[in-house]
């Protein structure tokens, strides 16, 4: 019996963490989302247009040169905006080692000394929503020194990038 309460115990922190893991990914995409908006938003009032007009063809290259501004590495904002991307990259793999270093830890003190230890598997759900938490801070700090949430200049960068890789338009280096 202590051993199907053992299994009961690793199994169920373990699907407790995919559930979270879940549950922040729908977060995730809802604030992207929410930012995908604030940007369009943005970029139409920058433009003197609505956020249906921006689909024009013709606004195009101005979207382009406002994007690539916006964007640009050369500002400061965004070079600690990215430092924060890669800082809170490094963070989360942390996080997720640790998850599997007590969920192991906890299985393998199982297996060689004791059922008893298995319930100290839900601290790595303890330890996933801690470390959410922190980054969560984190990046709403980045975000208010900024303006820039982790890493947004870079996925930009490269998001334009790709744009202009498959569009075969070239932006008008004037006023660079």
């Amino acid at each position: 019996m202590s051993r199907l309460i053992a299994v009961g115990h690793i199994g169920g922190s373990i699907l407790a963490l995919v559930i979270l893991g879940f549950v922040l990914l729908i977060l995730l995409a809802w604030e992207s989302e929410r930012s995908k908006k604030h940007l369009l938003e943005e970029a139409a009032a920058k433009l003197g247009v609505s956020v249906d007009d921006l689909n024009r063809e013709e606004l195009t290259t101005r979207l382009v040169q406002l994007s690539a501004e916006r964007s640009s590495d050369e500002l400061l904002r965004n070079r600690l905006s990215d430092l924060c991307g890669v800082i809170r990259t490094l963070w989360d793999w942390g996080g997720l080692l640790l998850q599997a270093v007590v969920i192991g830890a906890a299985l393998w003190f199982t297996i060689t000394e004791s059922a008893g230890n298995a319930v100290y598997a839900w601290f790595a759900v303890g330890v996933a929503i801690l470390f959410w938490l922190a980054s969560a801070a984190f990046s709403l700090t980045c975000r208010l020194l900024t303006g820039r949430y982790p890493g947004e200049a870079k996925v930009a960068r490269k998001a334009l990038a790709e744009f202009l890789k498959n569009r075969h338009v070239r932006p008008s280096l004037e006023g660079c």
